[in-house]
């Protein structure tokens, strides 16, 4: 390698440094709102919001398709989906999907809906497994009267194999609900949202609520 060549190497790994040491230190940092049961809610801004990004996570002892297929049954907006009053698949397939999503709130607070894109990816090499769910501008179904299309969703469900035969669930999101919300409503739902959602997974995952179910797109780790 010649001098010019050493030199311009030496300049582009500074560069790259640099760049990723802009990237860690505009990241703002998370801070913990709630840890119980087994599950840690964390918060954190939001660039270009007023409302923070919430992150759930707690870990259960189950299949990564026993939780996909808890996540998609309609039945889970009920029993699972914290405030759910509607999910209904509107057209595609398990791995990919759009969905109409309908949530309460509490009085004189309109319900909020939105119409969402839903879908699977895995990799391949950690079989980690997310489900991303992000508001369509679409009005392939009407808002209800009284209803407030939320403006903008965007969130990830993650499922994550770990050493130790369990599954990291973490339920991470954003929202910007529309209209005219109280903040202590949505302090609730910063915090609530998450551990409530997640505290039903741990409830349904012990219950052995779709146990047995299949998919084959999905791979399963290895049980030691």
């Amino acid at each position: 390698m010649t001098k010019k060549q050493f030199v311009l190497f030496t300049l582009i790994g500074v560069s790259l440094l640099s760049n990723i040491s802009n990237l860690v230190a505009q990241s703002p940092e998370w801070s913990e709102s709630k840890r119980k049961k087994g599950i840690q809610v964390l918060t954190r801004p939001f660039a270009g919001s007023n409302l923070d990004e919430f992150l759930g996570r707690t870990e259960v002892d189950a299949s990564i398709s026993q939780i996909i297929a808890l996540l998609t049954d309609p039945a889970s907006c009920k029993n699972l989906y914290h405030q759910c009053k509607e999910l209904t698949v509107l057209s595609g397939t398990e791995k990919k999907s759009v969905v109409y999503l309908r949530n309460g709130a509490p009085w004189p607070v309109n319900d909020r809906d939105l119409i969402m894109d839903r879908g699977f990816e895995q990799n391949e090499k950690t079989l980690a497994t997310v489900m991303k769910i992000k508001r369509l501008d679409s009005n392939a179904r009407p808002t209800p009267s009284g209803v407030t299309r939320m403006e903008n969703f965007e969130g990830v469900w993650r499922i994550i194999p770990q050493t130790n035969g369990k599954l990291k669930i973490e339920y991470q999101a954003h929202f910007e609900p529309g209209g005219s919300v109280p903040q202590s409503v949505i302090n609730l739902v910063l915090t609530d949202t998450p551990y409530e959602s997640l505290l039903n997974v741990q409830k349904l995952v012990e219950e052995g609520k779709h146990k047995d179910a299949k998919f084959d797109w999905i791979k399963e780790p290895t049980k030691n």
